[in-house]
């Protein structure tokens, strides 16, 4: 069969992407990937066939509209941010899937761009798949707004789900319609999707009461990671060859790291995490990110580039990062403690989970100091986290059993999808 697998986003949400692409190759499939451009080389380094699609993230994610407009001013700027976030790379994206989804029997896509993916799926007969990797849909106990709203009723909760849904759809069906009529689909965009396998790439674990509503609508295959032989391939470590000797010389460090996020003022969010480990007499490795963050190194602070989550997390003591879930699984796997720092997104509900199951807390990257830092990892350091840390680790679904069981999903939809009579 042939997959196209069209993601648009930063590493973590194009990495779910690879590994699964890599294991449908694997089993004798053909596999393209639709990424952006900043990211091919990325996908190509896994073994991957690639091909443009959408705009360069890395670009958007430190632009002024991301980095300012949308975090700063009034109710009207961040509309008017949000709205240019929105429309961002339609078009090209949609440019782009004419040449990509030929073809295709399946194509499977994330969540920002469901949109343009399922239509192109509908007009070829082709099945299509969605990989989510935090909850998006409505439910009874997952705010769509988690960073705003937490511990209300179910019923407040589900209305404010068809709110946003009916604000996303009232902003976008009309591009939606244009694009439909445009590859001669009969009638209008839907408010809710349907019709379609939404795989949940996170641990069903962390949220059982999910997994109770949505199953088995909504499959949870477990956090997707990437193989060790991939790992290598992609140059997931800059291969400092003095790192183990560092951690080995002293007590077990505290990671810090942000990942693809606009750190809003690297320098004082560096210098936060400086004179807060030296007062916590914690020793600090710090990934320089997408942010690029500088820091003069000291025998007690160590500045890395792109590292080997499986191979150096489990040598640190706990890990601050902005919850993306990628970071978050590798942080949960390797069973020690966090502190979420985060953004924006989906980053509010993993620092929740870590908060909810004990293994951590969690903050607003935005003004972060180094008061709140020594306050919330005087929290994160105790050692009941770090107990519960290693305890939940040991629960998870492995990364080798999230992709098989993905892999078959995937492969029994399409085949499910197929018309009778066999092959499109």
């Amino acid at each position: 069969m042939r997959f196209l697998l069209a993601f648009n986003g930063t590493r973590g949400d194009i990495q779910p992407a690879v590994v699964v692409g890599s294991e449908l190759q694997r089993r004798g499939h053909d596999v393209l990937v639709g990424a952006p451009p900043n990211l091919g080389e990325f996908v190509a380094a896994a073994g991957l066939a690639t091909a443009p699609f959408g705009y360069d993230t890395h670009a958007h994610m430190n632009s002024d509209v991301v980095r300012a407009k949308l975090r700063t001013g009034g109710p009207r700027q961040r509309w008017r941010a949000f709205a240019e976030i929105r429309d961002l790379g339609w078009a090209q994206a949609v440019g782009d899937m004419r040449e990509l989804h030929k073809g295709a029997e399946a194509i499977l896509t994330g969540f920002v761009t469901e949109q343009i993916a399922a239509p192109f799926a509908e007009a070829a007969g082709a099945a299509c798949i969605s990989l989510h990797h935090a909850p998006i849909r409505p439910n009874s106990t997952v705010s769509p707004v988690p960073a705003a709203l937490s511990g209300v009723p179910p019923v407040v909760t589900r209305a404010s789900w068809w709110l946003t849904d009916t604000a996303m759809w009232l902003l976008t069906r009309d591009r939606q319609n244009t694009l439909r009529a445009d590859l001669g689909i009969a009638g209008e965009v839907a408010r809710s999707p349907r019709d379609r396998l939404e795989i949940q790439a996170y641990d069903p674990r962390l949220c059982p009461e999910l997994v109770d509503e949505w199953s088995p609508s909504r499959p949870f295959v477990g956090f997707l990671d990437l193989a060790a032989d991939q790992r290598a391939r992609i140059g997931a470590d800059t291969g400092d060859p003095d790192l183990p000797a560092w951690i080995a010389a002293g007590s077990a460090p505290v990671y810090f790291g942000f990942g693809s996020m606009p750190v809003p003022d690297p320098g004082a969010v560096v210098d936060a995490i400086v004179r807060a480990s030296a007062r916590l007499g914690v020793r600090a490795l710090i990934s320089t990110g997408w942010a690029g963050l500088t820091v003069p190194e000291s025998p007690d602070v160590r500045l890395v580039g792109a590292l080997d989550h499986q191979r150096i997390l489990p040598l640190c003591r706990a890990a601050v990062h902005h919850g993306g879930a990628g970071t978050t699984a590798a942080v949960l796997r390797a069973g020690i403690p966090a502190l979420v720092c985060w953004v924006g997104s989906d980053q509010p509900y993993w620092g929740d989970r870590c908060v909810h199951h004990g293994v951590g807390a969690t903050t607003r990257l935005r003004g972060l100091t180094a008061d709140t830092l020594v306050r919330e990892l005087t929290t994160v350091l105790a050692p009941e986290p770090a107990r519960a840390a290693k305890a939940l680790g040991a629960e998870l679904i492995t990364p080798e059993q999230a992709v098989r069981h993905c892999a078959d999903l995937v492969e029994e939809y399409t085949m499910a999808s197929r018309p009778a009579g066999g092959v499109r």
